[in-house]
């Protein structure tokens, strides 16, 4: 019979000594390494063949992020004498009965899907600054103003602009410390870095600086929306160009898995030659990626270019073999309002053509199933 390999990442916690002296008793069981911290336990499991770890709840740096790699690399983590459920430990370990882990298998995780969560929708566009924030915001303003309640994410990893464009100056990233949260355990506290503002619209700011992407985790991300689903009943992200999930530390990682997961995908891109460019190939990038056929959205639509809507909204047709959802004219004298302001064009300029238009997408998108 095989012997059980065990690495133990107790940190100092109290139960330690008997563990390591009932290990020691236990012929069936091996200690591979006694890891002095959580940094130690994932260097050893990318080293050595590991069955279980047996983890201290409270060690410093043991987040669900941790406890997904241990699952991935087919490493069983058992909370021992605790529950940590919390973290996304399904397993606890008794002291004196550590022989009964050879038992327990490690079953597969479902993904839970919601059906009576919010909506969830992902507004992208390719590089070159289509107009994905504004219109993020424009969305979520009138779906609020239809009585829904929304909440607006921030989750350009190259840096939001979110916050510049409503006026809000915030101390701390609410995307990262959310995240923190879900990653600690502690879902229930992501409502509490939401930002207020209007009766039925919240935020959670993004990322002041490109560098900072690092500390948002992709599944903890996908934590964090899970929750706010639970509360809104429509949620809009606004996510970065980048889809590239060439390696596992690729910030295209965070906006690809988002597109997987939405319920519906805004596309959005300039209506000019080289906007219709970048659109035509961000399509192509991204279409095994995509949860359902995107709403393109042609944006800065402008008559002076030299071509009418119904030319523009052909070549998409022709070049890209979808149709796009909607034209969007470009306002410039709303968006400089807007911008000076720190409000929603639907405030600033509730008569412009833009935010008409909008108004309708956001019904549709708050309203369809």
């Amino acid at each position: 019979m095989t012997a059980l390999r065990l690495a133990v990442a107790a940190c100092g916690a109290h139960w330690e000594p008997a563990v390591l002296a009932e290990i020691e008793r236990d012929r069936a069981i091996t200690l591979v390494r006694r890891c002095v911290d959580v940094a130690d336990l994932l260097a050893t499991i990318g080293a050595h063949r590991i069955d279980v770890a047996l983890l201290a709840v409270q060690a410093p740096g043991l987040d669900a992020g941790v406890v997904a790699r241990l699952v991935e690399a087919g490493v069983r983590p058992c909370a021992v004498e605790a529950d940590g459920s919390a973290l996304g430990i399904d397993h606890t370990a008794r002291v004196g009965r550590l022989a009964e882990l050879a038992a327990a298998r490690i079953e597969p995780r479902e993904e839970v899907v919601d059906g009576d969560g919010g909506r969830l929708v992902a507004v992208w566009g390719p590089t070159g600054a289509p107009g994905r924030s504004t219109l993020a915001v424009s969305i979520c303003a009138a779906t609020a103003a239809a009585g829904h309640a929304t909440a607006l994410v921030d989750a350009d990893v190259h840096g939001g602009a979110i916050g510049q464009l409503l006026g809000v100056l915030d101390e701390v990233s609410g995307v990262m410390a959310a995240c923190r949260d879900v990653d600690r355990g502690r879902v229930a506290r992501v409502s509490t870095h939401l930002l207020r503002l209007h009766d039925s619209w919240t935020l959670l700011t993004g990322l002041p600086r490109t560098d900072m992407w690092r500390h948002v985790r992709t599944e903890a991300l996908v934590g964090v929306l899970d929750a706010l689903r639970r509360d809104h009943e429509t949620v809009v992200v606004d996510l970065g160009f980048d889809v590239d999930e060439a390696s596992p530390s690729s910030p295209g990682r965070i906006a690809r898995r988002i597109l997987e997961l939405a319920d519906e995908v805004v596309v959005v891109g300039s209506a000019d030659p080289v906007g219709l460019a970048r659109l035509v190939r961000a399509l192509e990038e991204t279409a095994d990626g995509v949860s359902r056929p995107p709403r393109i959205v042609l944006n800065r639509f402008r008559a002076t270019s030299g071509w009418s809507e119904r030319e523009v909204v052909s070549a998409v047709r022709e070049l890209a073999g979808r149709t796009p959802w909607a034209v969007l004219p470009l306002d410039q004298a709303a968006h400089d309002a807007a911008a000076m302001a720190g409000r929603p064009l639907r405030e600033v300029a509730p008569t412009s053509r833009y935010v008409s238009r909008v108004e309708r997408l956001a019904v549709s998108l708050a309203t369809s199933r």
